[in-house]
């Protein structure tokens, strides 16, 4: 049997929090790449045992005992060849692959279950056309390692086919950076991100959210609202050139916070950022979960202008990088509270610049995200190309939200970036969010005459939708 090492980075809080939970399946993460074109299915089912045997996480054990919670590395541990599946005569193909990828996410898959904790299939939907399944629990992977393990995968596959060896793996021991996040625990580094923290927390806003219900501490929810917006139309492109002095993910994130603080009207508030915990060490090439969500406090003048927003925001965000190995459930704890007794922060940020893109001669890929855990509120996934336009990903609690009101959200972001397309020197107090049809219905509820109490635009846009679709407390 291999060493025993303690969970680190954030293994912890995943193990705990899975604990606190009922929910069989909320910390499994699993994604589908679309393969169009000629794959040879039996020789990608063996890259993937290949691939999946040189990410040495992904055989990791558990166990508690006496309160302390182990891992290990089981060098016995061997995978089976993937599933492959043929639904080429099946009335609806893409309809029953898709149940099958949920069935499977519907189990009981907690680290504790027995149930395998990676696992992959290959479905066949037309004859030149595949739906590689890939799904992990969070204490072996993290956003940036899933994907990494994919194009490894994929190298493997692809040398095979050229007929060559078998590429080197790529990836560091996951007992490196348990050594390193040890010494680092014991070191003066953690006693000056200490100290930041804590006047980082005493100075910190209160959390924000979209939503008019209370924000939990922990979300005691799996079910998630996912929305795609592509900002295809050049406008985001043509800001973009026009404010050449700012750099695009910077830009990107100052309309993000932007928008949730119009539609909230906070224009002080805390939000999440999640840094990569990676750079500069041996996590860079491990594929443990090492993601931090730490608190940045947003604060947005009236009359700044975007650039000048977006240049403070980066300035901020380079100051706490420096401090990004420090626990967010520790900063939680050094002011006398227990993790996921009250928020720390309420949407979530998160600049995704790494590659998805997976380069196999002859065939076009596209990754599918079907599962990334539990979200407490609101996470945007920002993603701008190297195209210039920007995409991003609202995931969204379903016990907090409901589809109408996030669309019409949604809209009101679409709205911010041409504003500011037109007239890059617009104030930040000068943008407006009101949707056309919402004149209308302002200028009705101003004549009645009757005393209004104060609101947010989003708690308005709630009750409406709440009125229409039967819903409630859903905003």
């Amino acid at each position: 049997m291999s060493q025993h090492l303690p969970l680190v980075a954030a293994q912890p809080g995943i193990w705990m929090a899975e604990k606190l939970s009922d929910l069989p399946s909320a910390w499994s993460v699993a994604h589908y790449v679309e393969l169009t074109g000629e794959v040879d299915a039996p020789l990608l089912a063996r890259a993937v045992v290949a691939g999946i045997a040189q990410a040495d996480t992904l055989r990791m054990r558990f166990t508690e005992d006496n309160g302390e919670v182990w891992q290990w590395v089981d060098d016995a541990l061997t995978f089976e060849l993937p599933e492959i599946i043929d639904l080429r005569t099946n009335i609806d193909p893409h309809g029953t692959a898709r149940a099958l990828m949920q069935a499977d996410l519907q189990q009981n898959l907690r680290a504790d279950s027995g149930k395998p904790l990676v696992f992959h299939q290959l479905i066949q939907v037309a004859d030149n056309r595949w739906y590689w399944y890939q799904r992990y629990h969070h204490l072996l992977v993290d956003g940036f390692s899933f994907p990494a393990i994919t194009r490894q995968i994929a190298n493997i596959y692809c040398a095979w086919l050229r007929g060559e060896p078998t590429p080197a793996s790529p990836f560091t021991p996951f007992a490196d950076v348990v050594e390193e996040y040890q010494q680092y625990r014991e070191s003066e580094a953690w006693q000056r991100d200490a100290a930041f923290w804590t006047e980082q927390r005493r100075q910190l806003p209160p959390p924000a959210s979209l939503s008019p219900a209370p924000l939990p501490g922990r979300s005691v929810s799996a079910d998630i609202l996912r929305l795609k917006l592509e900002f295809t139309d050049g406008e985001f492109r043509q800001l973009a050139t026009q404010l050449s002095g700012v750099q695009r993910t910077d830009l990107a994130l100052a309309l993000a916070a932007l928008w949730l603080g119009r539609l909230c009207n906070r224009m002080d508030y805390a939000a999440g950022f999640i840094f990569m915990r990676r750079l500069g060490s041996a996590a860079l090439t491990a594929t443990g979960p090492v993601l931090n969500v730490l608190p940045l406090g947003i604060h947005i003048a009236a009359q700044e202008t975007l650039p000048e927003l977006a240049t403070r925001l980066a300035a901020q965000l380079k100051k706490m990088r420096r401090h990004q190995r420090y626990d967010a459930e520790q900063i939680v704890r050094d002011s006398g509270r227990a993790a996921g007794e009250e928020p720390l922060f309420g949407p979530v940020l998160n600049i995704k610049v790494f590659d998805y893109q997976l380069d196999i001669p002859g065939v076009q890929t596209q990754t599918h995200t079907l599962a990334t855990g539990p979200v407490n509120d609101l996470e945007l996934a920002l993603f701008p190309d190297e195209h210039g336009d920007l995409s991003i990903e609202i995931l969204a609690n379903k016990q907090r939200y409901d589809e109408p009101t996030l669309i019409q959200h949604a809209e009101r972001l679409k709205m911010l970036i041409a504003q500011f397309a037109a007239d890059p020197a617009l104030l930040c107090g000068d943008v407006d969010i009101m949707l056309p049809g919402e004149y209308a219905q302002l200028a009705q509820i101003n004549a009645t005459q009757v005393e209004i109490p104060e609101t947010t635009l989003s708690a308005l846009v709630a009750e409406q939708a709440a009125k229409n679709t039967g819903c409630s407390g859903a905003g």
